[in-house]
Order: structure tokens, then C-alpha cells, then sequence
């Protein structure tokens, strides 16, 4: 029953690392390296491993509440299309584990379940957690940015967190 959880912070969380937030983690941490501080080069990589797995928990939920024209892509559900099952999917599942615990298993491949998926995914909470979820992860970049010193730059990294999670494309 509680295997949702476990995949979304498990193997989801890990995908989402090597998708999106490994670049941000490491670029930050390429640029904190001319400080020869070891405690903010790891301050660095915090701050871009946080943002992006925010970053990417965005683009996943935006999958489901924004349009194709807004996104300047196709969306509503084009991951679902795809056999991907992100954040919003597995948070409702909880809901509706007998109707997308199968989907979920064969990739949403039989003919209706990404409109399913998606219809159930929209009637569940699968979003507003995700949001939450990605509202942590900033939040943990923020504290990873307490560690630098106050200037310019590190105001301008804040804001970034705001960006990220007030984003519609």
C-alpha cells in the first residue's frame, strides 16, 4: 500500500537526478571550485541538486495543468504517452491504486490508459503534492545557500527557487 511513496523517492527521485539535476548540481559545484572551499563547492552542488529535481518535479506537473501552447510543447500527459509514470501519477495512485497500479505496470501501453491515467490524475491530489514536494526541495536549496556568503550572487541563486516554482513553461 505505501509503495507509492517508495518509488516516488526512490526511483523516481533518482531518475530525476540523472535527468535533469546532475547538470545543475555539477555545474554549481564547477563554479564554486575557484573558491578552494571545500564547504561551498558542497554548498554548490546542494543548492543545483535541489533546484533541479525541483526544477524537473515542475516540468512534471506542468504536464497536467498546462497547455500546448503555454508550454511551447506537447503536454497534457505527453509523458503518460510516453509509458513514464512522473511524481503527479505515482502521488495518485494512492487514490486510485486499482486503476493505476495496473497502468502503471504495463506503461499506460494498452489503447486508453494515458487518458485514463490522466483523468484520475486530475481528479486526485497527485499535483498539489507534487507542488509541495518541489516547494521542499527549493526550500532545501535555500538552506544549502545559507552556507555561502550573503552577496549579490547568492540573492540572485534565491531567486531562482521563486522562477522554478512559479514557472508555466
Amino acid at each position: 500500500k505505501q509503495w507509492y511513496q517508495r518509488r516516488v523517492r526512490g526511483v523516481y527521485l533518482e531518475k530525476t537526478y540523472l535527468k535533469t539535476a546532475s547538470l545543475i548540481s555539477h555545474s554549481c559545484q564547477a563554479v564554486a571550485l575557484n573558491s578552494c572551499r571545500p564547504h561551498l563547492q558542497s554548498a554548490a552542488f546542494g543548492y543545483g541538486k535541489n533546484l533541479g529535481i525541483a526544477f524537473q518535479l515542475v516540468d512534471d506537473l506542468l504536464d497536467f495543468v498546462s497547455s500546448s501552447a503555454e508550454m511551447g510543447k506537447a503536454t497534457a500527459g505527453s509523458d503518460l504517452k510516453l509509458g513514464l509514470a512522473t511524481a503527479p501519477v505515482l502521488y495518485a495512485v494512492k487514490e486510485f491504486p486499482n486503476e493505476l497500479g495496473p497502468m502503471i505496470s504495463r506503461n499506460f501501453a494498452e489503447e486508453g490508459d494515458a487518458e485514463r491515467a490522466f483523468q484520475l490524475v486530475g481528479r486526485s491530489e497527485g499535483v498539489a503534492l507534487t507542488r509541495e514536494l518541489a516547494e521542499r526541495y527549493c526550500n532545501s536549496a535555500l538552506l544549502e545557500l545559507e552556507k555561502m556568503p550573503e552577496c549579490e550572487e547568492r540573492s540572485a541563486l534565491a531567486s531562482l527557487c521563486d522562477l522554478v516554482l512559479r514557472r508555466s513553461n
